[in-house]
């Protein structure tokens, strides 16, 4: 994959949640260079609200496997359960 076109991409997801861009992110989870995973899996955390529906409907239409769309799902999940820690932590 392009890395422009990777950038491009995680900008319009970051800004908008625009799911064709989220979906170019979610199937570069399944490219074989690790840096280009790792970017589309930072940027899919961005807008967790939407990835994790993105993430089930790749797997659903055999897109990604579940090994290689879990450790991006483990990682909105982690990042969940720390929001409300985190918000307790700045009201303070």
């Amino acid at each position: 994959m392009d890395a422009n076109y990777m950038l491009a991409c995680g900008i319009v997801w970051r800004k908008t949640a625009d799911r064709e861009a989220g979906w170019e992110l979610v199937e570069a989870l399944g490219s074989p260079d690790p840096e280009v995973r790792q970017f589309a899996q930072y940027t899919l955390l961005e807008r967790r609200d939407q990835a994790m529906e993105l993430l089930e409907d790749a797997i659903t239409v055999g897109v990604l496997t579940p090994e290689t769309a879990g450790p991006c799902m483990v990682e909105l999940i982690r990042a969940g359960r720390l929001d409300p820690y985190i918000a307790l932590t700045n009201d303070a």
